[in-house]
C-alpha cells in the first residue's frame, strides 16, 4: 500500500494512551505511524506540497493537545483523520493555499506500470470528489464505515453505500477508460461513442461507453483481464513527505518558545465563536424593551415625588421647587446617580431620542398632570406645568440603587462537546452585573429554561442530542443573542 506499514487497531489505542498520559516519545511515534499517510490524504485535498505539510503539521500537534477530549483510544484512527480533514477544508474555505500551487514529488510508484496508472487516474477524473475521497480512505487509508463516517460527517450505513457505489462506478469507469484506449480499432461503435482519441472522458461519455462495454463482447474481452481497481489503487504512488517535516513537528510539540503556537492550534480546532454579526444587532433589540420599561418606571416615580414637594407649599407662588420636581420627572434618569447606566443602555439600544415612548420633554407632564389635580392645591394646578424645562435639580432623596443594580452585565456562554454521548453541560456566567438569561433558539440540540445570574456567579444547563449523528454540530442561541456552540462525534 503506497510503501505504508500496516496499522493495527492495537497500535492505534497504544498511541492514544501514550499521548493522554504524557509519553514525551508518542509525538515521534505517531509522526512515524501516520505522517506519511496523512500527508498524502492532506495532498489529495490541497494539492499544494507547503500547505499539506503545514496541515500535517497543525493536525499533529492539535492531536497531542486536546488528546483528552477522546472518550476512547478505540476511536482514535477516525478522530485524527477527522482533525486533519478539518484542518485541509478550513485551508480552503479560508483561502490560505498560494497562487500557484507546487505538487509534491510521489514516492512507491514501481507497483504499476505507466499505461495502467494513467488509465486508473483517468477513471478516477470521472467520479464525484466525495466518491473518490470516500474510496481513498477506505481503500488506502484502511479506515472502516465506523471511522470513515466520523471523517466524513455521516452515519456509517451511509458511508458503506457510498463505498460500494464508488467502487462499481470506478470498476466501469476503468474498462470505459481501457477501451476507449485500447479497443477502438476492434468495435465500430466505440469512436463514437468515446469521441476523439487522446481526449479525456467525462462522465457523461464514461457512462454510455461503460454501458456499452457490459454488453458487447467483442469490448469485453479488452477488460476480462483487467486488475480489481481496490488492488490498483492500494498500488498507487503516494506524496512524499517533506524531509524536514518531522523535525517541525517535534519542535513546536517539546520547544517552550512555541508554546503560543500550540494554544493557538489547539484553539483552532474548538467549536467555532458565535458570529459577530448580527449577534450585535439582536442583542440591542432584545435588550431595549427591557430599559424602556425602567426608564418609564423611573419617570413615574420622579413625577411622584415632584408633586409632592409642590403640596408641601413652600414654593409659594414663584414654584421654584415645583418646577425642579417637574423638570426632573421629565428626564427620566437624567443624573449620573439616578439609573445612570440605564439610560446609557437605553442610547445605545436605541439609535435616536425620536424612537422612544417620551420625544420631548413636554409631552411626558401634560398626560400626568390631570392625575392630581382634583386633589391637590391651585398652586400645584397652575405652577406645575409652567417649568418643565427646566433642568434637573438633582436625583431623589430617597430610593437610592446600589450600583450592582443600576449596572446590568453580560451574559458569556461556553459550549460543550458531548464526545460520542448524547448530553453535555453549557455553562453561564455572569460578566460585570447581574443578567437575565433565557433560551430562544436551539438547532439540532434540545434544552431550554430561563433565570437570573448574580454578578461574578454562573450556572449549568443541560444539552442533549438524537441518536442521528448527522455533521456533530449544533448550537443554543439565548435572549441576550449569545450563543453556545456544540459539538459531537459518530459513535460506534
Amino acid at each position: 500500500m503506497a510503501g505504508w506499514p500496516s496499522i493495527d487497531r492495537a497500535e492505534d489505542q497504544r498511541l492514544a494512551r501514550a499521548l493522554d498520559a504524557g509519553d514525551t516519545n508518542a509525538i515521534a511515534q505517531l509522526y512515524a505511524a501516520y505522517a506519511e499517510r496523512l500527508f498524502d490524504y492532506c495532498h489529495v485535498l490541497l494539492r499544494d506540497q507547503d500547505s499539506a505539510a503545514q496541515a500535517v503539521h497543525d493536525s499533529l500537534i492539535a492531536v497531542r493537545e486536546r488528546i483528552a477530549a477522546l472518550p476512547d483510544p478505540r476511536l482514535f484512527r477516525g478522530w485524527l483523520y477527522a482533525t486533519t480533514r478539518a484542518d485541509c477544508l478550513r485551508r480552503l474555505s479560508h483561502g490560505e493555499l498560494p497562487a500557484e500551487r507546487r505538487r509534491a514529488p510521489e514516492s512507491g510508484a514501481d507497483g504499476l506500470d505507466p499505461a495502467t496508472l494513467e488509465f486508473l487516474r483517468a477513471a478516477l477524473a470521472v467520479l464525484e470528489p466525495a466518491q473518490r475521497e470516500a474510496l481513498d480512505l477506505a481503500i488506502r487509508h484502511e479506515l472502516d464505515p465506523h471511522e470513515l463516517s466520523e471523517v466524513l460527517g455521516t452515519t456509517p450505513q451511509e458511508t458503506s453505500v457510498l463505498v460500494e457505489q464508488a467502487r462499481g462506478d470506478l470498476d466501469a469507469a476503468f474498462a470505459a477508460v481501457v477501451v476507449a484506449t485500447t479497443g477502438r480499432d476492434n468495435c465500430p461503435t466505440v469512436p463514437a461513442l468515446a469521441g476523439p482519441p487522446g481526449e479525456r472522458l467525462d462522465a457523461e461519455r464514461c457512462g454510455e461507453l461503460a454501458k456499452h462495454v457490459a454488453g458487447c463482447p467483442i469490448c469485453a474481452l479488452h477488460v476480462n483481464g483487467a486488475v480489481a481497481t481496490d488492488r490498483l489503487l492500494r498500488a498507487m504512488p503516494a506524496a512524499a513527505a517533506p524531509a524536514d517535516l518531522r523535525g517541525r513537528v517535534l519542535a513546536t510539540a517539546f520547544s517552550p518558545e512555541h508554546a503560543p503556537t500550540r494554544a493557538t492550534i489547539a484553539m483552532r480546532f474548538e467549536p467555532p465563536p458565535p458570529p459577530a454579526e448580527p449577534a450585535p444587532e439582536k442583542r440591542r433589540r432584545t435588550a431595549t424593551p427591557v430599559w424602556l420599561v425602567g426608564g418609564a418606571a423611573a419617570c413615574a416615580v420622579l413625577l411622584l415625588c415632584g408633586f409632592l414637594l409642590v403640596s408641601s407649599g413652600s414654593g409659594g407662588s414663584n414654584g421654584e421647587r415645583p418646577a425642579g420636581s417637574a423638570a426632573a420627572a421629565s428626564t427620566p434618569g437624567g443624573s449620573p446617580t439616578d439609573d445612570g447606566s440605564m439610560t446609557s443602555h437605553a442610547a445605545s439600544a436605541t439609535p435616536t431620542k425620536s424612537e422612544t415612548p417620551t420625544p420631548t420633554p413636554s409631552a411626558t407632564p401634560s398626560s400626568a398632570t390631570p392625575t392630581p389635580t382634583p386633589t391637590k392645591s391651585k398652586h400645584a394646578r397652575t405652577t406645575a406645568p409652567t417649568h418643565h424645562t427646566r433642568p434637573p435639580a438633582g436625583p431623589p432623596p430617597t430610593h437610592p440603587k446600589p450600583p450592582s443594580q443600576s449596572q446590568p452585565g453580560r451574559l458569556v456562554v461556553s459550549g460543550c462537546n458531548m464526545g460520542y454521548g448524547y448530553t453535555c453541560q453549557i455553562t453561564l456566567y455572569a460578566d460585570g452585573g447581574p443578567v437575565t438569561w433565557a433560551v430562544v433558539d436551539t438547532y439540532r440540540v434540545s434544552t431550554g429554561g430561563s433565570g437570573n445570574l448574580a454578578a461574578g456567579t454562573s450556572t449549568s444547563l443541560s444539552v442533549s442530542r438524537g441518536d442521528r449523528c448527522g455533521r456533530g454540530q449544533g448550537s443554543v442561541t439565548f435572549s441576550s443573542g449569545a450563543v453556545a456552540y456544540i459539538s459531537w462525534r459518530c459513535g460506534y
